[in-house]
């Protein structure tokens, strides 16, 4: 990973390497996969959840897709 930074940075080695890029490469949390005991999949941002956890890993996220689109066009107005 230090290297990846030291690379988008410009800089020929890992010592010179900007702290506060590593912090900000670590974003929060959007989702959590929760296998026991229910299995679901719960957006952080937007709230909903997807009683499938299975579909979910397979693919089907368009619900949590069109929840996060819709919570960015409220939020910009």
């Amino acid at each position: 990973m230090e290297l990846v930074i030291a690379m988008e940075q410009g800089i020929p080695e890992v010592g010179g390497i900007k702290r506060e890029a590593i912090a900000n490469m670590w974003k929060p949390e959007t989702r959590r996969y929760v296998f026991h005991p229910n299995r679901l999949v719960q957006d952080v941002r937007t709230g909903i959840q997807l009683p499938d956890l299975n579909s979910a890993l397979d693919g089907n996220i368009e619900p949590l897709i069109g929840a996060n689109i819709s919570m960015r066009q409220q939020q910009n107005g």
